[in-house]
């Protein structure tokens, strides 16, 4: 009797990336979520509670002038009043008073990006609202919190209990419902005309698992799409609000802007893309909110047949490029990076692997100092916002036009040489 010779399975791309350096690894998109998706899932069980997701919740921070009171809020007068109150407040120099008018239409509501795009969230997460508010003695304020994916409330206007005149702490949870991935946060004034309200110190956290999220209502990106060729599927990025968001309180708490490493795969829509010389294309750019010169990009140069890694932190920029020969290919290509500027040798190197085209090449490997080594200080320059991508270099600006698939990020490891092969090459 002869016995079958038994052959072991070889274990799938994406599962033996996760096995590298596991504790360090902090985000695992392979893009390959279905038709229809919001979000790029996050494949790590790591999470990340207590998460923020306004800014400007002590309305501190002035808006523009005029009717734009408050940044980061959206003031909607009604036929009522909203004022900046530096007197009645809890915390800090400045509250919100909100004034109801005959029809009681007058409110604030919370603008995540500076417009009218909102805080991004996942199906099944409890988000928990608290503030600090006081009435006018017989009135009280309310709250509502808003489903943009879905255009509907979860919590339609609903009086916070508090017409007393000292202030009160109160808290709301919500579970965010099926299909919601972008929510908004509304206080507003009483339901009794010449009613008054205040509202001080507002959070609204939740745990991120950290995804990269779509762009609510005008995104353009196609998910379930052909994939590098492991029986994964990508996502197609036609250029117009198709970047994914990355940046998030969650995602800043897992990043590392001084030691790291990244790999990601793309793909261009045509040919006539490697000499289009209109913009810079990105496939991974985690930019800090505060000050857009500190930034880390991979992804396709202004110049012909161009890819280009770029580390910067304000006048220090390290960067190198790769020109192919004799054109750039049509065909999957996977670049990595890693940045080490912590440890008394620095180093930044950049990898490149494109099938059938460039053998797994390490494309340089120097040492920055002078030249992008400065320290970034994710607390004072955090990536929590728009400006940390996938596919752009913002929601509108660098985006990537054609395909991206797995991407990979370490936080406080900087990947060998070896373990970058074995992550590049399936």
């Amino acid at each position: 009797m002869h016995l079958p010779l038994l052959t072991p399975r070889k274990r799938s791309y994406f599962k033996r990336i996760l096995s590298i350096q596991p504790a360090s690894l902090i985000g695992a998109w392979p893009i390959s979520d279905p038709v229809g998706s919001k979000l790029a899932r996050n494949l790590l069980p790591a999470t990340y509670p207590d998460c923020e997701l306004l800014l400007n919740g002590d309305f501190e921070s002035a808006g523009g002038g005029g009717a734009d009171i408050f940044a980061r809020w959206i003031e909607t007068l009604g036929d009522g009043a909203i004022a900046d109150e530096t007197t009645l407040v809890h915390g800090g120099s400045h509250a919100v008073k909100v004034t109801a008018g005959p029809t009681q239409n007058t409110w604030v509501f919370i603008s995540y990006f500076g417009n009218p795009r909102s805080m991004y969230v996942e199906p099944g997460q409890t988000v928990i609202i608290t503030f600090w508010t006081r009435g006018d003695g017989t009135n009280s304020g309310r709250y509502a919190l808003y489903n943009e994916t879905g255009l509907s409330f979860i919590r339609s206007l609903y009086t916070v209990g508090v017409p007393g005149t000292e202030y009160t702490q109160v808290q709301f949870s919500h579970v965010v419902p099926a299909g919601c991935y972008q929510v908004r946060l509304y206080l507003a004034c009483p339901d009794a005309n010449g009613g008054i309200a205040y509202f001080d110190d507002v959070t609204l956290t939740t745990t991120y698992t950290n995804p990269a999220f779509v762009q609510n209502a005008v995104s353009t990106v196609t998910f379930g799409q052909l994939g590098i060729g492991d029986g994964q599927r990508s996502a197609l990025f036609n250029g117009a609000n198709s970047a994914l968001h990355l940046g998030t309180t969650g995602f800043n708490a897992a990043f590392d802007g001084d030691v790291g490493s990244v790999i990601a795969w793309g793909k261009v829509d045509s040919a006539g893309r490697w000499t289009d010389d209109s913009t810079m294309r990105y496939l991974w750019h985690p930019k800090s909110r505060t000050d857009i010169t500190i930034y880390m990009i991979i992804g396709r140069h202004t110049d012909d047949h161009t890819i280009f890694w770029r580390r910067r932190v304000a006048a220090g920029i390290y960067e190198q490029t790769y020109v192919f020969s004799p054109a750039g290919p049509t065909t999957w290509f996977c670049m990595g990076m890693r940045w080490d500027v912590s440890s008394p040798t620095k180093n930044i190197a950049g990898f490149l692997y494109a099938p059938g085209v460039v053998a797994f090449t390490k494309v340089f490997d120097a040492d920055p100092t002078g030249y992008g080594d400065e320290a970034w200080n994710k607390t004072t320059y955090p990536v929590d916002d728009f400006n940390c991508v996938l596919a752009g270099g913002a929601p509108n600006a660098q985006l990537w036009i054609g395909n991206q698939a797995h991407c990979y990020q370490w936080a406080g490891v900087a990947l060998t040489d070896a373990e970058f092969l074995q992550a590049m090459v399936p």
